[in-house]
């Protein structure tokens, strides 16, 4: 008996660490980082001021620039532990909206250029517009005043109209903000847009031909829609095939109604992650695009399509 009550006090005891530090993170997710770091930041609506800084190789990069876009401006240092930590998340955000037209800019407060370019460029591969001041951070530059920077890192969305739609020292409040906005994916502009042979139905015809579908997916039935961008190069070959909606997936069989909700959330996942391979796979092999043209010589474009993906 005195055993069992030894090994019963030790297994509670041994549980206590475990939820007090359960306790501990519940309670730090709830602290809102913003109230705390971010309340001088510039407050919505106001005009984003305008800057110039410079990028490693020399080039002079204004706010300005970016005018009639989205832009992220992503205040940083190769220094700084909380930054590199977000640096995964901030990847994440740049290959999910880079496509619609948003542009990132980094803004870093290092003060040693080579530890700097190693960082963003060799270690991370941060593929986005980086400046910096190279001065010390809250006592030599002006970009932190300008912009009310007191942590890092911060970040700010501002509109097409050079405003500012918020500050935030929380990347998933920047993330739910700009999959709030109704964005569209960007195609290139040209005086004759490029043409498949066939048209429309010629296109939907094609993909219905040719895909393929998962086991899972037939017994499931699992349907969805994606819409792909890509390039049509000047001899009319397609290069650079990515994936940049997803919508209305669904399973309709039997089978996939009696599965529980993990079952089926699990189901479609894997769906969807076959069906992008798909449709990458088979954008990338068209044939039949006649190139863009610009002053009548033919150029590359970037063009979208929809497909649809039904067993």
């Amino acid at each position: 008996m005195k055993k069992i009550f030894l090994a019963a006090a030790c297994a509670f005891f041994m549980t206590v660490p475990a939820a007090l530090a359960q306790t501990n993170d519940t309670i730090q997710a709830a602290i809102d980082l913003d109230a705390k770091y971010a309340t001088n930041m510039l407050k919505p609506g106001t005009k984003a001021p305008e800057f110039t800084l410079r990028t490693y190789d020399g080039r002079d990069i204004k706010l300005s620039q970016y005018r009639g876009s989205y832009v992220v401006l992503d205040f940083w240092a190769s220094w700084c532990p909380d930054c590199r930590r977000d640096i995964p998340a901030m990847k994440a955000l740049y290959e999910q909206f880079r496509d619609y037209g948003v542009q990132f800019v980094g803004i870093s407060f290092d003060t040693d250029r080579e530890a700097w370019a190693k960082t963003y460029w060799n270690r991370y591969q941060m593929n986005w517009t980086q400046v910096s001041e190279l001065k010390k951070f809250r006592k030599n530059t002006f970009i932190d005043k300008l912009y009310k920077i007191d942590w890092i890192p911060s970040m700010y969305l501002i509109d097409p109209n050079g405003k500012v739609v918020m500050g935030t020292v929380e990347i998933n409040k920047l993330k739910a903000k700009l999959e709030s906005i109704d964005l569209q994916p960007k195609v290139s502009k040209a005086d004759v847009l490029p043409t498949f042979e066939g048209g429309q139905e010629a296109i939907a015809n094609y993909f219905a031909r040719n895909q393929y579908h998962s086991i899972q997916a037939i017994r499931s039935k699992v349907h969805a829609e994606m819409t792909v961008l890509f390039n049509v190069e000047m001899d009319g070959s397609v290069t650079g095939a990515r994936v940049v909606e997803v919508k209305n997936v669904q399973g309709t069989s039997k089978h996939f109604m009696k599965l529980d909700a993990a079952k089926q959330k699990q189901v479609l996942a894997n769906c969807v992650e076959f069906y992008k391979e798909q449709a990458v796979r088979l954008t990338n092999r068209m044939v039949g695009w006649k190139p863009a043209m610009q002053n009548d010589r033919p150029i590359q474009a970037r063009v979208t399509v929809p497909i649809i993906f039904q067993p």
